[in-house]
């Protein structure tokens, strides 16, 4: 089994060990060198809760390492059930990694392998990608993780492990083709082996390939200023090659937190927004937004906190807010019925207090729920709509104090509803945001 490792003479390395044959092999082959070596070795498990087995697993690593004179740091991970279960899985892992770099160890290193590679590689590929997405999985990464069996055949791990009696254990969930990475593990790779035996072992050096191309033209992309969690992308960098401008765009979005799943289209957005009006403004990806200022594209992320503060005066016209724009206008007489199937909203203009603004919401916000059933909070109200927490601080408001009279694109307060004696009415119009 070749194992690439660079001298890590007198640093302390940490292996991650899911108890899987892949990660039990590598940590076998560093516990029979690290005298040679001259390191400090740890493993690290950890128990994503997904199954009723993964504890079990856990168990088998701990008293593995404890029969092998090794340190174990287990991590219980309490995984976020309402988004993408690998992404949040893969991003929970990084966070501790990371964590242990800064404070405890030199490296970390997984057992990403080569079919691994070629799995990584062709999802990219099937996804939508650039040379970047192509050169799959990075050896090293800057904060010190490495995948030293990246170039190893699984054939060779198997024969390590068969050859060393080593015990694992298998993680059923990876025998599912749910997941898109399992599907090409199980279904797709196999049948491109029967007809091409050499296809992983190409795809590595294609990647191999790629990846130096990348890191070449990469050397090209600038600096680029930032201030206060916002990215600019001056115009003028849109006059550059392709390939450097898709560069420089990804570099703008890796700094904003956003490198996982990123596609072609995402790039094509943003590219998009140089030809477009300045205010123009299209949703990138995981709350990140690019706006088309007057000489460049700002990339920021929305964010709760920046809307704290935000507060415009409700009036007639066309209103920009964060999310998107609200039209106000005055009708006379409406037939109320078809109020009732409209999206937009109708607000007794005479029973509105003077001064309300515009906003996002707010700690003690209260409503008097449209059509009877009393006051309640905003929190409450968009728990009972089965309002997303993570959205609920994205939906302006109309308000004056704590005192909530629309809430935009959702209702209205009962205390400002139209009746048939209403003789002026505000209509809202409101157009959220959805590009991307």
């Amino acid at each position: 089994m070749d194992v690439l490792v660079e001298s890590l003479e007198g640093k302390k390395v940490g292996v991650a060990v899911s108890g899987g044959m892949d990660s039990m092999a590598l940590l076998h082959w560093f516990i029979n060198k690290r005298q040679r070596l001259n390191i400090s070795l740890v493993a690290i498990n950890f128990d994503h809760g997904l199954r009723k087995t993964s504890r079990d697993d856990s168990l088998f690593v701990t008293d593995y390492c404890q029969k092998n004179n090794i340190p174990c740091l287990f991590y219980k991970l309490d995984l976020p059930k309402n988004q993408n279960i690998e992404n949040a899985a893969r991003k929970a892992r990084y966070n501790i990694f990371y964590e242990l770099l800064k404070k405890d160890l030199d490296i970390i290193a997984t057992a990403h392998h080569a079919q691994d590679n070629a799995e990584t590689v062709l999802l990219h590929l099937f996804r939508g990608c650039g040379l970047k997405g192509a050169g799959g999985i990075r050896y090293k990464t800057p904060e010190g993780i490495i995948r030293p069996l990246l170039y190893t055949p699984k054939e060779d791990i198997e024969r390590y492990v068969k050859e060393n009696n080593i015990p694992y254990v298998t993680d059923e969930t990876n025998l599912k083709t749910d997941y898109d990475r399992n599907y090409i593990r199980l279904e797709v790779l196999p049948k491109i082996l029967q007809r091409f035996p050499f296809a992983v072992k190409n795809i590595t050096e294609f990647a191999k390939t790629a990846k130096t191309d990348d890191d070449f033209i990469s050397g090209f992309v600038k600096e680029l200023e930032q201030k206060d969690g916002e990215v600019y992308l001056p115009l003028e960098e849109f006059e550059r090659p392709a390939s450097v401008i898709n560069r420089t765009i990804l570099k703008a979005l890796n700094i904003l937190g956003v490198s996982v799943d990123l596609e072609q289209k995402h790039i094509e957005l943003i590219k998009s927004l140089k030809d477009k009006q300045t205010g123009s403004r299209l949703d990138i990806k995981n709350q990140v937004i690019a706006i088309k200022d007057y000489n460049r594209i700002t990339l920021t992320r929305l964010s709760q906190e920046k809307f704290q503060n935000f507060s415009a005066p409700f009036e007639v016209g066309d209103i920009r807010l964060p999310t998107g724009l609200l039209k106000v206008s005055i009708e006379q007489k409406i037939d109320t019925n078809f109020v009732k199937k409209s999206k937009d909203l109708y607000i007794d203009a005479d029973k509105m207090p003077k001064d309300c603004v515009i906003r996002y919401r707010r700690e003690g916000d209260t409503i008097n729920k449209f059509g009877g059933g009393g006051k309640a909070t905003l929190k409450e109200y968009f728990i009972d709509k089965k309002i997303p927490s993570r959205k609920r601080g994205f939906i302006p408001v109309v308000a004056k104090d704590n005192n909530i009279y629309a809430i935009l694109g959702l209702t209205i307060s009962e205390d400002v509803k139209i009746t048939s004696e209403s003789k002026a009415i505000y209509k809202l119009t409101y157009l959220e945001d959805h590009n991307g």
